[in-house]
């Protein structure tokens, strides 16, 4: 961790893994800021759950100090997946439960409550909201970081942290986003084992 030593280090984007991030780097001292777009910590829902893998999510997590918080909100069973073809033949049936030690395979959490057990492992004043990336340019030896409000901030490193539509990409590649081909539509159905008993059935209590 020499390489962060005095120095001011900005990440990009308040989600799970710039949230983790910069929960990492404060535990081995660093001095750390994030940039999040959103005006607070509660203006929006935060979108779908998230399955988190043994040698990544869960793995940063436990390093992160935060396993109990999560295992007190995460969903229990979520991690269960049935695919059909459209006559309802399962072609696909997976329900990863636990591995061979009898500890979470790949438990899903959502988004929500992941935010803010992260935030609030987050030393006080470490997001700033309300700042929507812009532009980033050289400042002699540090880089200087300009929002949407008109606020600017200056940092030695800068990492990205936006997503998939990352607005810092272009600085760092010319490889742009692709489609894979694939496409998902998700909905829900509540009180699915009244309002459609067969397809409540045949999920068994997953997706």
């Amino acid at each position: 961790m020499n390489a962060i030593n005095n120095k001011n280090i900005a990440i990009i984007g308040g989600g799970p893994g710039g949230l983790t991030l910069a929960r990492l780097l404060q535990m081995n001292g660093a001095d750390v800021k994030v940039y999040e777009r959103d005006v607070s910590r509660s203006v929006r829902v935060q979108g779908a759950t998230l399955d988190l893998h043994e040698e990544s999510g869960l793995k940063a997590l436990d390093a992160a100090g935060l396993m109990d918080a999560f295992k007190a909100n995460y969903r229990p069973g979520a991690d269960k997946m049935r695919i059909t073809d459209k006559y309802a033949n399962i072609v696909f049936d997976d329900d990863f439960g636990t591995n061979e030690y009898n500890e979470l395979s790949r438990p899903e959490i959502d988004r929500g409550p992941l935010r803010e057990i992260l935030l609030d492992s987050l030393q006080p004043g470490t997001v700033v909201w309300d700042c929507n990336f812009v532009s980033l340019s050289s400042n002699n030896s540090s880089f200087k970081i300009e929002f949407k409000n008109g606020t600017e901030a200056y940092a030695d490193i800068v990492i990205a942290a936006d997503g998939a539509n990352s607005k810092i990409r272009p600085y760092i590649t010319s490889i742009k986003p692709f489609f894979a081909g694939v496409t998902a539509v998700e909905g829900a159905v509540y009180d699915s084992a009244n309002a459609v008993p067969k397809i409540h059935r045949l999920l068994q209590g997953g997706y």
